[in-house]
């Protein structure tokens, strides 16, 4: 055989076998990627798997934080107008007292406070009231006292909205009666009403409209 014969035989022969090596690694590295792929599949799983509920607590938590703000923020503007409505009643009682109506008034406060003595303390001649109210209130006090026949020691105590404090001599019991308590006891009971007038139904948020304070006798 001739030489040229040989060389090109033995030249076909090394091509391919470079051709079997190339296609050998071109099978090892498409197997390599999709391991790879494969392995990366499964991280990204178990990532996935491991994060969700994170990010799903997450959300929970911001909603939760989110609706805890805005129901934060209604109970600050229902108070806001509590307190607005309120302070405009105390400006119109504060027009009480230089009207005609106070000295009628404020007999009825005064009947209401010896109403919750106990008749056999208020009636008792021989014992002796406490009885505080404003310095502009001292002469009609006396009047009204001497009206109903009851024995008392009138202190001026300055109470801007007037009214009346009556306590035994022993100070053991004492009922308030002036229009600026009676206004705190109706603030106290009577929230959740007015609230409901000025914003609607507040069923949402009972413990802004409940109060456990004690009243003062009236």
């Amino acid at each position: 055989m001739p030489l040229e014969h040989i060389l090109r035989a033995m030249q076909a022969q090394a091509d391919a076998e470079i051709a079997q090596i190339h296609r050998a690694a071109d099978e090892e590295i498409a197997q390599l990627i999709a391991e790879a792929e494969a392995q990366a599949q499964a991280i990204r799983a178990r990532h996935h798997a491991r994060v969700e509920p994170l990010l799903a607590q997450q959300a929970a938590n911001l909603q939760n934080q989110a609706e805890l703000d805005a129901r934060r923020a209604l109970a600050e503007a229902r108070e806001q107008l509590l307190n607005e409505a309120f302070a405009q009643a105390q400006a119109r009682l504060a027009h009480v007292r230089p009207s005609n109506d106070y000295p009628a008034i404020f007999r009825a406060l005064v009947h209401q406070a010896i109403n919750a003595l106990g008749n056999d303390i208020a009636t008792t001649s021989e014992q002796r009231l406490i009885v505080h109210v404003d310095p502009a209130d001292v002469a009609l006090a006396r009047t009204v006292f001497n009206e109903l026949g009851v024995s008392c020691e009138i202190v001026p105590q300055t109470m801007p909205l007037g009214g009346v404090e009556i306590a035994t001599f022993d100070e053991r019991v004492v009922i308030t009666n002036t229009l600026a308590a009676r206004l705190e006891r109706a603030r106290k009971y009577l929230r959740g009403t007015i609230a409901q007038m000025l914003v609607g139904d507040l069923e949402s948020n009972q413990q802004w409209m409940t109060s456990t304070a004690m009243p003062t006798p009236a």
